[in-house]
């Protein structure tokens, strides 16, 4: 009788293990995956690359990493990044990003080239329009992946846990494709990883795949670059608003992607009034350029509508932000300002902010958590039950926690912040 690889045992518990705990997945959509993959192993050339010790042990010159989602995701990657520069300083690293964050991570020194791409799937909330194949998407798409293959990558990475990434790492032709097999496609990847359930961190599913590589990632490895004269910028458009250099400064970003995970700008507006009532305190009413937004009429509340890089300048000067699960929260994280964070339809562990002081506000009671923002309800409970009380007592404490003093008794204010907004490799 055939006896079954331990360790393949182990490996198909854990994924299906993390298939319920970190993907959700349905019985019924695992059916589907599966029957993709039956398709896939019909079409496609599939042989297992000769694995040596020699191919095993040797530096890529080339590395892809894969990653078109939005801005909150590319910035979880940015740990990622940075441990990758750091352990293969020669090789070429490119990244295969959102068109529309081609120059997030510009100047980072992180990344030496950034493969622009618009995924289907990756731009609507509405299922038809993910998949319409008259979609236009579809042709950026086939452009960028035959541009990637023409490369010849050495290494490929993706820490989507998605049978689509794992694709795309095949069709890409990197020599080594590391990934997981949780959410289908693993017999396209060379390194087939392990998930490990202790760690459900976004940031933590992407560090944990460079263990397959024989690397120890520092997770406290992070951090983004401000430039001087991007301060400089920052500290004089702050004094143009009036806004003395003694003050304490707090932002307040209201905006998400989704409208499942927006809390509404009438509540940030009371907990705006409330933070005001703190004495010589101003407060960053922070807008999207494109999408007009009024800030509350206030004393001390300055509507802040800046284009991307100004907006990462003025968020490194404050002592805190107020925001929803969005970009600008992790963002936050990335220039070590202090979060307090709204959390709706998503779980904290999974994609909440991270830094020593920050604040997770959220009613945990909801059964119905994660809906990946397809909210089965009418509208977003889980939101709509969270009072100012609770967010505005997140604020105090992390202001409370974060406040600084120099010697002479005089609060470090924005125009004090350089050495903490700019980050030291």
């Amino acid at each position: 009788m055939r006896q079954c690889d331990p360790i393949s045992i182990d490996m198909s518990a854990a994924e299906a293990a993390a298939r319920a705990s970190l993907l959700r997945m349905t019985p019924r959509k695992w059916r589907i995956v599966r029957a993709f993959e039956a398709v896939l192993r019909h079409f496609l050339p599939i042989r297992p690359l000769p694995r040596t010790a020699e191919s095993l042990n040797a530096l890529p010159a080339s590395i892809l990493v894969i990653e078109y989602w939005n801005l909150g995701d590319v910035a979880i990657l940015v740990p990622f990044l940075r441990n990758l520069r750091s352990s293969f300083r020669e090789a070429r690293i490119a990244l295969l990003v959102n068109e529309d964050l081609v120059s997030f991570l510009r100047g980072q020194g992180i990344v030496d080239e950034f493969i622009p791409v618009r995924v289907p799937w990756a731009q609507h909330f509405n299922r038809w329009r993910k998949y319409n194949p008259f979609s236009p998407h579809w042709i950026s798409l086939a452009r960028a992946l035959l541009a990637i293959r023409k490369r010849q990558f050495e290494w490929g990475f993706s820490g989507r846990m998605d049978v689509r990434d794992n694709l795309m790492l095949w069709l890409s032709g990197a020599r080594r494709r590391i990934g997981y097999g949780v959410g289908g496609g693993g017999f396209l990847l060379t390194d087939r990883v392990q998930p490990d359930l202790s760690r459900p961190h976004r940031a933590d599913v992407w560090l944990h795949l460079l263990e397959v590589v024989d690397l120890f990632p520092d997770r406290q490895l992070g951090g983004f670059r401000m430039t001087e004269s991007d301060l400089a910028r920052a500290r004089s458009y702050l004094v143009s608003l009036g806004i003395p250099s003694g003050s304490l400064l707090v932002g307040i970003h209201p905006g998400a992607r989704s409208a499942t995970r927006r809390w509404g700008n009438q509540n940030f507006a009371e907990v705006a009034r409330r933070i005001l009532r703190r004495r010589g305190s101003h407060v960053l009413w922070f807008s999207e350029p494109g999408y007009p937004c009024e800030a509350p009429p206030l004393d001390r509340c300055h509507l802040a509508c800046l284009d991307f890089h100004a907006f990462l300048a003025v968020l490194s000067l404050c002592q805190s932000l107020v925001c929803n699960d969005s970009g600008p929260m992790h963002l936050a994280n990335l220039l070590n300002v202090p979060v307090v964070a709204v959390f709706g339809p998503q779980r904290p562990e999974w994609f909440g902010p991270r830094g020593p002081h920050d604040r997770v506000v959220i009613r945990p009671e909801f059964w119905c958590r994660p809906c990946f923002d397809y909210c089965i309800f009418d509208q977003p409970y889980c939101l709509r039950t969270i009072s100012t009380n609770e967010v505005c007592g997140a604020v105090e404490d992390v202001l409370r926690r974060s406040d600084k003093w120099v010697p002479d008794g005089r609060r470090v204010s924005f125009m004090d912040r350089s050495d903490q907004s700019v980050f030291h490799p």
